[in-house]
């Protein structure tokens, strides 16, 4: 980990020694590196190395000056969008899982976020009490059931899904490592629709679904759409997915929530 935050350091001092505006390349190149890191960081479970991956993708963003350029933004934030995805997560789940730690990071720790609900309940009760006494008996009512409303839903969080980056032994596709084997398997079934290839029209269409406890894949939704017919291929093959192996979580088979990019490139 030290090691990608000091590679991640020394490029940004290189960068900041440069005063012309950095090419499309060099911003793609160093925010791939910096949602690597992060990720990796995330993996490892280690608050500080999170923190330092963090700091470091801001130190690179001051330093190659895209900070209040729209133009350059952009460029990096779809390359950090992209190799998040490559990594199977989308950045929702990133910034979901930092501020459940509080921290601007994420963890996935079923008792911490049990924590973290009791917390708001405890609040939640005592907004309630103060209500009751200022307000009326039926907005503490609404109160009451907008708390546990709350609850129920970090509750059904963490019981229902876990990212796939955070949960403890990944989903396996037909026993192998799910980036590579179900990249490989997707490709294998995909049929370009006629009109989008005699359209010349490719790109990435990301998808998000999850791998349920039994294994079987479920809730496929599109959340980077390329086009109506791309999407639907995209969705139809991976719903026609054979059953996974599930992750695991203490122990117990959990469901995953696993964001999967189809890329669409016509032969040149």
């Amino acid at each position: 980990m030290k090691k990608i935050i000091t590679i991640l350091a020394i490029a940004a001092a290189v960068v900041a020694c440069n005063q012309k505006k950095p090419s499309a390349e060099t911003i793609s190149a160093e925010a791939a590196k910096a949602a690597n890191a992060l990720v990796e960081a995330v993996a490892s479970g280690n608050d500080e190395a999170i923190k330092e991956a963090l700091a470091a993708k801001e130190a690179v963003i001051k330093n190659l000056g895209i900070t209040d350029n729209e133009e350059l933004d952009a460029i990096f934030a779809d390359a950090y969008d992209v190799a998040l995805e490559d990594n199977g997560v989308a950045e929702e789940d990133i910034d979901a899982l930092l501020k459940v730690r509080g921290i601007e990071l994420p963890a996935l720790d079923k008792a911490a976020v049990e924590e973290v609900a009791a917390e708001t309940a405890d609040k939640a009760e005592e907004i309630v009490e103060g209500a009751a006494e200022q307000i009326a008996a039926d907005a503490a009512a609404k109160a009451a059931e907008a708390a546990e409303t709350a609850a129920d839903a970090v509750e059904e969080a963490v019981e229902e899904e876990i990212p796939f980056i955070l949960v403890q032994q990944k989903p396996l596709f037909e026993g192998a490592d799910a980036n590579k084997a179900f990249s490989k398997w997707v490709n294998s079934q995909i049929v370009y629709p006629e009109a989008a290839k005699s359209a010349g029209t490719e790109g990435r269409v990301v998808l998000k679904f999850k791998v349920a406890k039994d294994g079987s894949v479920q809730n496929i939704k599109v959340i980077k759409s390329v086009d109506p017919e791309l999407d639907a291929e995209a969705v139809r093959v991976v719903a026609s997915s054979p059953v996974w192996t599930p992750g695991m979580q203490n122990g117990e088979p959990v469901a995953v929530s696993y964001t999967f990019p189809v890329i669409y490139k016509l032969a040149e």
